[in-house]
């Protein structure tokens, strides 16, 4: 899988994803098991809230993935009431510090943000133009992806 694969694969859900969001309340835990059900229809293995290795047993991954070309770990944020606007850029780089100590490293590992209000988008676009950030991001019917690679 790759971080275009990723992306894409949220997108193809892209309907439902409005719909969660229109619920206003806990999509979030919705989206990852979401993700974790479509990772399985395409033949990636998809695990959530695996702990972290020691010693960071405590932390929980959002998600633990495998295909045939290597294991993934993902971190995710959506916006919602409690990180609306610029604030989810502020959740997403806290989860990219956290996902910072997921070691030994599987592979792969990233922080997906996923956002609908200009300001999100603003954000998250303005963070994926930093080539440093190493992420990539788009928008499809007014919902934006971000996918940080850590």
């Amino acid at each position: 899988m790759t971080n275009v694969g990723l992306q894409n694969l949220i997108f193809g859900d892209l309907q439902r994803i409005v719909l969660a969001i229109t619920t206003g309340a806990a999509w979030e835990i919705w989206m990852q098991v979401e993700l974790a059900i479509l990772m399985r229809q395409n033949n990636i293995q998809a695990a959530r809230e695996t702990p972290y290795p020691p010693p960071n047993q405590a932390s929980l991954l959002d998600l633990l993935a495998q295909d045939d070309t290597g294991i993934y770990a993902i971190e995710m944020k959506v916006e919602s009431a409690n990180n609306a606007g610029t604030a989810l850029m502020t959740a997403i780089n806290s989860d990219r510090a956290k996902l910072a100590n997921y070691l030994p490293n599987p592979g792969t590992r990233w922080v997906v943000g996923i956002g609908y209000s200009s300001a999100a988008l603003n954000a998250m676009q303005l963070f994926a133009l930093t080539p440093a950030n190493d992420a990539i991001f788009a928008i499809q019917g007014g919902i934006g992806v971000l996918v940080a690679t850590v």
